[in-house]
């Protein structure tokens, strides 16, 4: 028999997906696709249909990413405005227009993996266009990652160098990496590590989105490395083009209900241009006509862009582009509430720290305690080094023992905590720190009585005895001096926020302290920081009430210098919580002076000093004529203008 040939027919799913692989993509944009393509689930806050025009900015952040000259988009962006939807519209498009192998990193595996269940496993199974490129394999998704007909979705973790340099992909997703950790172990950055995995391809494509945490932070430096682009809308009164900023974001200052606010609606936002009041159902439409523009480039009333003073067609193009975003753009927050969010965040230092993050997208500034040389020296006041000026009711010091010298600072304190520089020097032996802190009395600015000055001893003094090189001769020095040098430590903390704590040194053999020993004082170096940079504000900005703090005239530049070399510093720890502490400007910066402040003013507080206050005025003592004069006084007034209403 002649042989028959057998015609195998192929599934017609095999068949739609072979044809599929074929396809060209469409000549659309991101933003085009995600209107037509998108479908949000219920776990969105509107389900439905997605549609750009609610949220107009995200339009140029998206598109952006479909613009073959575009390798690199950074989105500093704070909470609510969309920034995840954008990635994972762009994750989406490539799915469906544009495949390629395509990685997604998120801070953590467990933040990762959440995600990937929670986010876009029910953005592929909303979206018919998406769904249709999952294979029938069920492994095909997983916790790691997911196969798609014709590329891979993987998932990455920042703490894992394994799954960040496991194969080349050519569309990287970068999700809140300030929250990455700076190193993995002994391999580079994550960010570095990651973005090696784009290098073979030629159109490849590294997103990096997140609310920014410091100017040290990865998002902070890699806006700044790109055009810096900001959202810009015109007016609805003048037309003048501005980009929303809290500074113009007003409401009463003199409320401080959040609650008022919020449910008042008493916050609008005021333009830059023609002080106009801008409502919240103005803002819509704003954002409708806005325009993403580059650092260097402005626009007029016209729409025309500027850049350098020469009229553009359009915007620059740039292989990195940037955008800034904050929540005042949000259309699901108003802009009381945003203020009322604000007010709450003043009394509390780390949700004042999430509002600058996370609600303005702007990096918490580090430069708390901050001082500047120039800028200290306003505070020089008229008497000379070594002279006690009127106010002053009592003189405290400070010695910090250095390796073969000293540091000394004498300051003189009066009622309300203000206080006054007497003399900083540097000194070789412990013979000059008695003769200037024990031998010396310093004559006052005025004369007291007659022709003779008041002159002052110096109360109590304190002596570091911290970084080992001569903690006994601190010690035997302050034994020779008991009740007038008192032997210190510093420590950043110690604790519940007390200043500082007592510890005798001098014990009999079976433990018990001997009662005139030494002591050593454990100082709190924090709590008389802050303390101190508080009273230099108040004098700065001329503040009223308690607090003062003066130098004498001419103080040296090198004393001021000492004075500035300290900062405060604000970070997030490894799970996001600021943190603080005093660290130097730069390392090679020398602070004696500094700490013999900080020093001294721990000894003003171990002898009650800044309790001071101005005795009261003596009680009035009674004296029956001198009532009954007034009395007559004002008998007599009537009397005598008994007719000043017709006198009139």
């Amino acid at each position: 028999m002649p042989k028959t040939s057998v015609k195998i027919k192929k599934p017609k799913i095999w068949t739609d997906r072979v044809r599929r692989a074929w396809d060209l993509p469409e000549l659309i944009t991101v933003s085009q696709w995600a209107d037509r393509s998108r479908i949000l689930g219920n776990e969105a806050a509107e389900p439905g249909q997605w549609r750009t025009d609610r949220t107009p900015y995200l339009r140029g952040i998206m598109d952006c990413a479909s613009d073959p000259m575009v390798e690199e988009i950074t989105i500093m962006a704070s909470t609510q405005v969309g920034k995840t939807e954008c990635l994972l519209n762009i994750c989406g498009y490539g799915v469906d227009q544009d495949p390629g192998p395509t990685l997604w990193v998120g801070p953590t595996e467990d933040v990762v993996k959440e995600f990937c269940k929670e986010r876009i496993q029910p953005m592929i199974r909303n979206s018919p266009d998406l769904f249709k490129h999952i294979r029938d394999d069920r492994e095909d998704i997983s916790q790691k990652g997911i196969k798609f007909d014709r590329m891979g979705l993987y998932l990455a973790w920042s703490n894992s160098p394994a799954t960040l340099a496991s194969r080349p992909i050519r569309r990287l997703l970068l999700d809140e990496i300030d929250k990455y950790p700076p190193f993995s172990g002994k391999e580079s950055s994550p960010l570095d590590l990651a973005k090696e995995r784009t290098r073979t391809f030629y159109n490849r494509l590294t997103v990096k989105a997140s609310s920014p945490t410091t100017e040290q932070g990865p998002i902070w430096r890699e806006y700044e490395k790109s055009d810096r682009r900001r959202y810009q809308m015109p007016c609805p009164h003048c037309g003048a083009y501005q980009y929303f900023f809290w500074a113009q974001v007003k409401f009463p200052k003199d409320e401080r209900d959040p609650h008022k606010i919020r449910f008042n609606k008493l916050a609008h936002y005021e333009c830059v241009s023609c002080k106009g009041i801008i409502n919240d159902s103005m803002k819509q439409q704003m954002l409708m006509k806005g325009i993403w523009v580059p650092e260097g480039c402005t626009i007029n009333k016209e729409g025309k862009i500027f850049f350098e003073g020469v009229i553009l067609d359009e915007m620059p193009k740039s292989s990195h582009v940037g955008f800034w975003i904050n929540a005042i753009y949000s259309p699901w927050l108003t802009f009381s509430e945003i203020a009322a969010k604000w007010v709450e965040s003043q009394a509390d230092p780390e949700k004042l720290m999430n509002f600058i993050n996370s609600w303005l997208a702007e990096p918490w500034k580090e430069n708390l305690g901050n001082k500047d040389p120039d800028e200290m020296e306003r505070l020089a006041a008229y008497h000379e080094a070594g002279i006690v000026p009127d106010g002053v009711k009592v003189l405290v010091g400070a010695v910090d023992a250095q390796k073969d010298h000293f540091y000394f600072t004498i300051r003189g304190w009066g009622y309300n905590q203000r206080s006054w520089q007497i003399l900083s020097k540097r000194v070789e032996t412990w013979a000059d720190i008695e003769k200037y802190m024990i031998n010396t009395l310093y004559e006052s600015e005025s004369e007291m009585t007659g022709d003779k000055k008041k002159t002052f001893p110096v109360r109590v003094f304190t002596v570091d005895s911290g970084d080992g090189n001569r903690t006994a001769e601190v010690y035997q020095f302050c034994r020779k001096h008991i009740g007038l040098a008192l032997a210190i430590k510093g420590r950043r903390t110690v604790s519940n926020g007390i200043p500082y704590t007592i510890t005798t040194l001098d014990k009999m053999p079976d433990g018990t302290a001997i009662k005139e020993g030494l002591k050593l004082y454990i100082l709190d170096t924090t709590y008389f920081k802050d303390k101190i940079t508080r009273l230099v504000q108040n004098t700065v900005e001329q503040t009223a009430g308690f607090g003062g703090w003066f130098f004498h005239k001419n103080p040296s530049k090198d004393y001021l210098q000492q004075f500035c070399a300290e900062h405060k510093a604000v970070t997030r720890d490894r799970k996001g919580r600021p943190t603080q502490a005093w660290v130097p400007i730069k390392r090679q910066n020398p602070s004696h002076f500094w700490d013999t402040e900080v020093y001294g003013l721990a000894a003003a507080e171990i002898i009650h000093v800044p309790s001071m206050q101005p005795p009261a005025a003596p009680p009035r003592v009674y004296n029956p004529n001198e009532n009954d004069e007034a009395n007559s006084q004002k008998s007599n007034w009537i009397n005598k203008n008994k007719d000043w209403l017709r006198n009139g």
